[in-house]
């Protein structure tokens, strides 16, 4: 089987990796908090997680999170037409919905949505401490959607010693950002707070250098389109603040906030007629609302420390278009509104239990709401959704460590859903280091659930009684120092498999309604899969203080087991090499190749095959002293034309630059 998982391309990029690396091997972060919920090494976990450090957030994240995360192995991001449009984050093959966000460890996403996805690209990189990416099922964890994996964006605390920094960037495509920042505190109180917006005139996001003939998707109504518009503009920012008031020795207040807003004129391919696909008043507004506070107890000398975590999010979305219709078929000009909202409270226990390890323990309360609205309704044949449903869940997990080598741990979780599905997940890992060899074995397994969605149970095509998609999935992996620790390889082998999986269509089980006969259809429980692959990431100091070097691979099997086809949007190679130079004082120069291998899509009538795709992108930055940098890129140097999305343009060669003062 592990020949299987391990096909010529893997065992040729083995060579490639032995010289790559993320960065500086003191720059490399040793904590995480994602993998266990709790503080620890991340030489003592036994879970799959990469964690990106802030300076790297700041140097990809002027326009979103999107080309933060692509380097990631097992990490695929797919962007619908430039910067703001829809952007897709898939963890190991798994679907949009079936990766867990969170922002300071509260769940965000869209109950609103159709998948309950969070859409990364109205997302803005303000103020990122790391982001941690924990692949595999993570349920027995975090509870529903934890399928894939999670992903963690930690925002950045503040400290005693007051700093400030403001950064202003410009380049192609009509585009100018800014960003500042401000942080500070005392031995009480700390703070930390930033801001950060962006314009871009963009480019036409459907069939931007698409060099074969454009149509509508709709298969009966396929007609040649009016010429692509002059741009498709963003405007796009976010805000963000962490707190924290020490009460007493044992006694912490944190507090966060995130603020996110995106406003975008977009292409609808799927209208009616040719000269609504590029109007101009197709427009879209989203804007996020996410905070939380939390008490931080420790009790009985230190053995217990608890945390109550009291939550909130909002999104709202507002979608004008062109094309709208009533019973009657009559089309008319519309605005559609979509609001998911999430509250609730949660508290967690960190038991030290002295040569018996550790236990994590807690339970939750969540409660999630969708509304939606049409204006006009002028025959009032809209029916709006209203919906919420709650769900209440406990959790434990034991950590133990024999022989200050093996780390062991086991969980599980209980998830109730108001009106619905109870589900079980479980999880266990191990990690065994070698310190005389710099060596990590570790692995994991364990389930995940995702419950179903409050559109897949509650809209007009929707089903209450729908089970929650479940899966079941496992990982083996090397972790291994070189050279002084000037080299860090790691080879990862995974397997899950999916079932349950909601999917739509018209079946025997659907109510026969207005609403099913309208839309053919109704969602039900069918789906199997099953993804399976290889990960290779590395870091390397090549030569010290001049050469540094970094690469990731990905093979990817995933395959619908109902249709034994590959499932779609899914490469199944993926790599990126980066090399960076910084031997001469205050320059750093930097070369980041992204390759995708081809992957299958939805195409107008029928299936496609997108084409492999090589991007290279360059890097500089020069720090004239501790106050001032200034830096530059560009990318897609080789002005290659590609599509993460079919039909959906990416920029051309395009040159960025800017500056930054710190104080």
């Amino acid at each position: 089987m592990f020949k299987a998982l391990f096909p010529r391309a893997a065992r040729a990029a083995l060579a490639a990796i032995a010289l790559a690396s993320i960065a500086r091997a003191d720059e490399l972060p040793e904590i995480t908090v994602t993998a266990d919920r709790i503080e620890e090494p991340i030489g003592q976990t036994g879970a799959s997680v990469t964690i990106i450090p802030g300076a790297e957030v700041a140097k990809l994240g002027s326009k979103g999170l999107a080309d933060v995360l692509r380097g990631v192995a097992g990490l695929d991001v797919d962007e619908a037409g430039g910067v703001g449009a829809v952007t897709e984050v898939r963890l190991r093959g798994s679907n949009p919905g079936e990766t867990l966000v969170l922002i300071d460890g509260v769940r965000i996403g869209d109950p609103s949505s159709i998948d309950g996805s969070l859409n990364f690209g109205n997302l803005s990189a303000v103020d990122i401490e790391r982001i941690e990416v924990l692949r595999g099922p993570q349920s027995a964890l975090y509870g529903s959607d934890a399928m894939g994996g999670v992903i963690n964006i930690i925002t950045r605390k503040g400290g005693k010693t007051p700093h400030r920094s403001v950064t202003v960037e410009a380049g192609s495509y009509g585009t100018i950002s800014t960003r500042a920042t401000m942080s500070g505190g005392d031995d009480v109180w700390t703070y930390s707070l930033g801001v950060n917006a962006l314009h871009t005139d963009g480019f036409p996001r459907y069939g931007y250098r698409i060099d074969r003939p454009l149509s509508q998707l709709l298969p009966y109504t396929l007609s040649p389109l009016p010429p692509l518009p002059a741009d498709d503009p963003t405007n796009k920012g976010g805000a963000s603040g962490r707190f924290s008031y020490r009460v007493s020795d044992t006694v912490t207040i944190d507090a966060g906030f995130s603020l996110f807003g995106n406003a975008l004129r977009f292409d609808n391919p799927y209208a009616m007629a040719p000269a609504d696909v590029f109007s101009h008043y197709n427009v879209s507004q989203t804007t996020i609302a996410d905070g939380f506070v939390r008490a931080n107890v420790d009790s009985f000398g230190g053995l217990l420390h608890s945390q109550l975590t009291v939550f909130g999010n909002d999104t709202n979305s507002n979608i004008w278009e062109t094309e709208c219709y009533d019973a009657s078929g009559d089309m008319f000009n519309c605005r559609s509104g979509y609001q998911g909202a999430r509250y609730g409270a949660e508290y967690q226990g960190d038991l030290k239990l002295g040569a018996f390890g550790a236990l994590t323990f807690g339970a939750r309360n969540e409660t999630e709401t969708i509304s939606t609205s049409q204006s006009p309704n002028p025959d009032g044949s809209f029916t709006p959704i209203r919906a919420q449903q709650a769900t209440n869940s406990v959790f434990a997990e034991h950590r133990l460590t024999l022989g200050d080598r093996l780390d062991l741990t086991l969980g599980g979780r209980i998830d109730a859903i108001e009106q619905g599905q109870t589900f079980e997940t479980w999880r266990a890992t191990a990690a065994y280091r070698i310190d005389e060899t710099g060596t990590k074995l570790r692995a994991s397994v364990g389930t995940g659930d995702k419950a179903a969605t409050l559109y897949q149970r509650f809209s007009q095509v929707g089903d209450p009684t729908l089970a929650p998609e479940q899966s079941f999935g496992f990982d083996a992996g090397i972790d291994q120092k070189l050279f002084n620790d000037r080299i860090t390889a790691s080879v990862t082998v995974f397997d899950t498999n999916y079932r349950n999986l909601v999917a739509f269509a018209d079946v025997p089980s659907c109510p026969q309604n207005a609403f099913t006969i309208a839309y053919h259809g109704c969602y039900y429980n069918v789906g199997r899969a099953e993804t399976k692959g290889v990960e290779l990431s590395a870091d390397a100091i090549l030569v010290p203080d001049v050469w540094r070097a970094r690469a990731s691979y990905t093979y990817l099997d995933a395959v619908d087991l109902e249709t034994q086809t590959a499932l779609l949007q899914r490469p199944r190679n993926k790599g990126a090499l980066s090399l960076v130079y910084d031997g001469i004082a205050k320059l750093e120069l930097e070369s980041r190749l992204t390759l995708v291998g081809s992957r299958l899509d939805y195409g107008t009538t029928s299936d496609v095959t997108l084409a492999p795709y090589a991007k290279l992108d360059v890097l500089a930055n020069y720090k004239f002293n501790d106050n001032f940098a200034m830096f530059g890129r560009v990318e897609n140097v080789t002005d290659a034309r590609y599509e993460e999305v079919y039909n959906y343009g990416t920029a051309g060669r395009s040159y960025y630059a800017g500056m930054t003062y710190s104080w």
